[in-house]
């Protein structure tokens, strides 16, 4: 194969975005209306991994010429405080591994993640016996720790398939939670503005997520005594295009495509044992997706997340 068309080939793999908008990253209590009570902390140890075999162009399902696929996997450390009984702060900080394979050519990036800064401010309280609903002001600031430029063979890999974003990236949201006896019902949204802080011409787009979930305590116990829930969640998910410069392709060359929408369906079981510890599995697959060109479709995404309360 000529060597110009082999290295055009290269940069259209590396142009194959997988459509993923970041979550929670495997921290508990993150999109919610409760906060810690004054004084006490969360740790929290998270694992996410998502994975994407198939190419798709708009809504639909094309063959894959290279084989591609690609899967991420984040593993979070996290920290929140109580500042107040109605202030939560906090910090995470994730290592991240991107992977993209294909017959041309493997891909990684990996390494240190964005640390993320997180607050949680509930403006809303209304209880009563058996029963509560908190509302909260949800704020994060990503800070740009990760690696941002990683390459193969001279050509930079797009900003999806990078370690970091390689900007200071604030987002908003709300999130209101009821729980009426043995159910919860959260609602929850976030949107975040990615931004260009280093002036590379490489960023992402901005991300906007929205959840709504149902949950029942199935086995409760009187406290301190364990109990159970199962949930059922709804996610809807929106990517605007990344920021790219690719070597050797016009800036309107459809290998640039990335961003879309999505909207999933997942299924979370918790557990708590004892009030101190916290163990939630959960798993999302897509039931629509709209990507922005050809582009590597989300298959389905699983995280594992463990916490201690003290």
């Amino acid at each position: 194969m000529p060597a110009f068309l082999d290295r055009t080939l290269l940069a259209a793999v590396l142009s194959l975005g997988l459509l993923g908008t970041s979550r929670a990253q495997g921290v508990l209590d993150v999109l919610d209306g409760e906060t810690l009570y004054e004084g006490g902390s969360l740790v929290t140890l998270g694992f996410e991994m998502e994975r994407g075999e198939t190419l798709r162009a708009g809504r639909d399902r094309i063959d894959d010429p290279a084989d591609t696929s690609e899967s991420t996997l984040r593993t979070t450390f996290a920290w929140q405080y109580g500042l107040r009984h109605d202030l939560q702060l906090g910090i995470a900080v994730p290592f991240v591994r991107h992977t993209r394979d294909s017959d041309l050519e493997d891909l990684v990036g990996s390494g240190l993640g964005d640390v993320e800064l997180l607050a949680k401010w509930r403006v809303y309280r209304w209880d009563a016996p058996g029963k509560a609903l908190n509302v909260a002001l949800l704020g994060q600031l990503s800070l740009p720790t990760g690696e941002d430029d990683a390459e193969t063979v001279g050509l930079r890999h797009e900003p999806e398939l990078q370690a970091g974003s390689g900007g200071l990236d604030p987002a908003l949201g709300l999130g209101i939670t009821h729980e009426p006896g043995r159910w919860r019902f959260n609602a929850a949204a976030l949107h975040r503005w990615r931004t260009d802080s280093d002036g590379d011409g490489f960023a992402l787009g901005d991300e906007f997520v929205a959840e709504l979930a149902v949950g029942n305590r199935f086995w409760l116990e009187p406290y301190p005594g364990p109990f159970m829930r199962a949930d059922l969640v709804f996610r809807w998910y929106h990517e605007a295009r990344s920021e790219t410069q690719p070597i050797a392709l016009p800036l309107d060359s459809p290998l640039r495509d990335s961003g879309g929408d999505r909207a999933t369906l997942g299924v979370n079981w918790a557990f708590r044992p004892r009030p101190a510890l916290d163990l939630q599995l959960g798993l999302e697959v897509p039931i629509w997706q709209d990507v922005h060109g050809t582009q590597v479709g989300e298959d389905w995404a699983l995280d594992l997340s463990l916490g201690f309360r003290f």
